[in-house]
């Protein structure tokens, strides 16, 4: 048997139970009918933004807030594909996303990630400019990679002095996520960065923060509440800005290829946190626009935890071994719950997979199986939306009026061999990441 990714017992201990539900999910008839659980489905398309091409327009239109907009057209393929119209702020962002970064900065970045993520960290360039982060979920590697990510992205700063870290660590109770906003809020920080696993349960926090002129951002499209939710905040109004993807084109991109390649059958829908916007943004809209001939599993949560996902899968291919796919934003949760098929002797023939995350570990195993019946469709794993996080609150306190939505555009790629690097520090890190490897081997020296 292939080795499964590692994931916490406390943590899973505590989302087990929550999930017990969602593993036993039933089968609806997608497409909008009537037995569909997808909720009714939300648009979540920005209004035009300035846009520049990807290596940069010769103008500069930041200039005159300390940004360049001239991206290495290298790193902008790196992290989301062939695109061709990218939004200045994220131009601007992976404009600082140096590669061949100094031995200073490389050890005051592994100084800072080490202290844990509930922990403080001195620049040590004497800026009174205090970065808070503040992520709900915790622990797995994707939300590491993305720490460091802002780290490097903060590093870039001279004027940010400290950054405060808190971690919720995916704890059910959203009051904990929502105190490590309100201690960001007392500790006096000048922003706010995060991910809002619990969405609108921690909504009065956010809003805290911004009548205490504190604005937050979240990255990975950690809406606060998808519009029209009840209780949902508003990007632009309630807090600054939201950088992510256009999550409903996410779910009917999934369901294009699960048309076209599946066209009839039934597929498995998985999903994080118990209602992050992430998940149910990408998801309604893929169950709207699917096939009438599609049957879908799901959606479960499996809080992004691999044995959850696992036991998600077991469940569903117990009573149905016929699933023909399976849509997840998260590549190495499905790695792990592939296991599934090896524990209960079905077959891993035809399938069609829709991931939005690139995590080596599953693009390595299918390269291993070399099956041309199971075909892998992806986007980019966006660790270094954090990164866009940064530099937009950096634009905001310099007087750039920032969009309500700062929308990163995304193309679906077909998983090669060539995805598959396995000489990966580590291959639970997205291959799209702009974390360079020495700060990566430096992260996880013992892989």
């Amino acid at each position: 048997m292939r080795p499964r990714t590692m994931t916490l017992i406390a943590v899973l201990a505590i989302v087990a139970a929550a999930c017990t539900g969602d593993v036993t999910a039933t089968t609806t008839t997608a497409g909008g009918g009537a037995t569909t659980t997808a909720p009714p489905q939300t648009t979540t398309t920005a209004p035009p933004q300035t846009t520049t091409t990807e290596g940069g327009d010769a103008s500069n239109p930041l200039a005159a807030y300390g940004e360049t907009t001239d991206a290495d057209p290298a790193l902008i393929q790196k992290a989301m594909g062939p695109v061709t119209d990218v939004p200045d702020i994220v131009l601007a962002a992976v404009a600082r996303a140096k590669q061949d970064l100094d031995e200073e900065t490389i050890q005051k970045a592994i100084d800072c990630f080490n202290k844990g993520s509930s922990a403080e960290c001195d620049t040590g360039t004497g800026g009174e400019v205090i970065m808070g982060y503040a992520d709900g979920g915790g622990l797995n590697v994707w939300r590491q990679v993305t720490r460091m990510e802002a780290i490097l992205q903060a590093l870039t700063y001279p004027e940010i002095g400290t950054m405060v870290f808190r971690d919720a660590q995916w704890n059910p109770d959203p009051a904990v996520a929502a105190g490590d906003i309100r201690f960001l809020i007392e500790r006096g920080v000048t922003f706010i960065i995060g991910y809002p696993d619990q969405g609108v349960a921690i909504a009065d926090a956010i809003l805290e923060a911004e009548a205490a002129g504190i604005p937050y951002v979240p990255y990975s499209a950690g809406w606060v509440g998808l519009p029209g939710q009840e209780g949902a905040l508003i990007p632009g109004e309630d807090y600054l800005t939201i950088v992510g993807e256009d999550l409903c084109k996410l779910g009917t991109d999934f369901a294009g290829i699960m048309n076209q390649y599946v066209g009839s059958g039934t597929i498995g829908v998985l999903g994080g946190t118990p209602g992050n916007a992430l998940s149910v943004g990408w998801q309604q809209c893929e169950l709207e626009a699917l096939n009438d001939s599609i049957e879908v599993l799901g959606p479960a949560d499996t809080f992004w935890v691999n044995d959850v996902a696992l036991q998600v899968v077991l469940g569903w291919l117990s009573t149905n071994p016929d699933i023909a796919g399976y849509s997840y934003e998260y590549a190495d949760g499905l790695y792990t719950a592939l296991d599934a098929y090896e524990q209960l002797g079905v077959p891993l023939d035809d399938l069609i997979v829709t991931v939005r995350t690139d995590e080596q570990t599953l693009f390595c195993d299918w390269a291993e199986r070399d099956n041309p019946n199971y075909r892998i469709f992806y986007t980019g794993g966006g660790n270094f939306q954090s990164r866009v996080a940064v530099t937009a609150q950096m634009l905001n306190l310099k007087g750039y009026e920032i969009p309500p939505q700062i929308v990163v555009p995304h193309v679906m790629r077909e998983v090669t061999k060539d995805d598959c690097n396995p000489n990966r520090v580590t291959p639970t890190v997205s291959g799209t990441s702009l974390v360079p490897d020495e700060v990566l081997a430096l992260m996880y020296p013992n892989q």
